[in-house]
């Protein structure tokens, strides 16, 4: 199992996560203004294989199929956001 690593960030993004660049490209997630989590992609990274994927699955508390539904869009924002309410890392 192989993503697209600009597609994935594209996706994150359009999901609710926020960009910025050092080293790698950092994704960090807020809600109401605080920090909930966050994950990275390497620069160079063309394709994210199984590996990367359930490693920034695990940072982004679901499951790697999960993270495919995030990614591939099947996960909405909404969705995602009433995930992390349910595991407690978002007080609503």
């Amino acid at each position: 199992m192989v993503v697209d690593a600009k597609k994935a960030l594209k996706s994150l993004k359009k999901k609710g996560f926020s960009e910025y660049d050092g080293d790698h490209k950092f994704l960090e997630y807020y809600h109401k203004g605080k920090l909930i989590l966050h994950t990275k992609i390497s620069h160079g990274e063309k394709e994210l294989n199984s590996y990367l994927i359930a490693q920034m699955s695990k940072q982004c508390k679901i499951s790697k199929n999960e993270f495919l539904d995030l990614v591939n869009c099947p996960l909405s924002a909404t969705a995602y956001n009433r995930m992390l309410i349910d595991l407690g890392l978002i007080i609503d």
